[in-house]
């Protein structure tokens, strides 16, 4: 899969955390995969793109209206695809771009689905609303997980090297029911 430059992640620094609603398009249907929140870098006092929870924590009248936006914006899509919706502040719309690939890597992590070849299956016509909704409920119990961005470049002689979402060499993710890295 070739990433385009418009699916190469941002690195927001804010006050306010930023949520990313999840879904895959059918061209019919918005299919929730879940929302993600930002964590507080505690180094620097302020939530960033590189560390991650899921799910985000909301308010149920936040988590209603974020679906619902999300849904609408998605449905919205010209083309059937894996889709994220950013937002600031509550609730406040801020964008709607292609999935990227450290997120898709997260989330088929934590949802115990291969979202690459979901995609692929989309891609080429053979993807199933109704497979999606069956994996998804088959004996899969989601836990909550934690996901920080790893930049070791000494490790790999790399030097002058800027650490930034589209520079992420690897990343670890803690499950919260186990406590455990993976």
């Amino acid at each position: 899969m070739v990433i385009e430059a418009t699916q190469i992640p941002k690195n927001v620094v804010s006050s306010i955390p930023t949520l990313e609603f999840n879904g895959l398009f059918d061209g019919q249907v918005v299919y929730q995969l879940g929302v993600i929140g930002e964590l507080k870098d505690q180094g620097v006092g302020k939530y960033q793109t590189l560390a991650k929870r899921y799910p985000a924590h909301l308010e149920s009248y936040l988590a209603t209206k974020v679906t619902a936006t999300s849904e609408r914006a998605i449905s919205q899509q010209e083309t059937p695809g894996l889709y994220q919706v950013l937002y600031q502040a509550e609730g406040v719309h801020e964008d709607v771009s292609p999935l990227t690939a450290p997120d898709i890597a997260f989330m088929t992590k934590v949802l115990g689905m291969n979202l690459t070849a979901i995609w692929v299956r989309l891609m080429i016509g053979r993807f199933s609303g109704q497979a999606l909704v069956k994996a998804s409920h088959e004996g899969t119990t989601y836990h909550g997980a934690i996901y920080r961005a790893h930049f070791p470049y000494a490790d790999y002689h790399l030097t002058n090297q800027k650490s930034a979402p589209a520079t992420v060499i690897g990343a670890q993710i803690e499950r919260a029911n186990k406590g455990s890295a993976q």
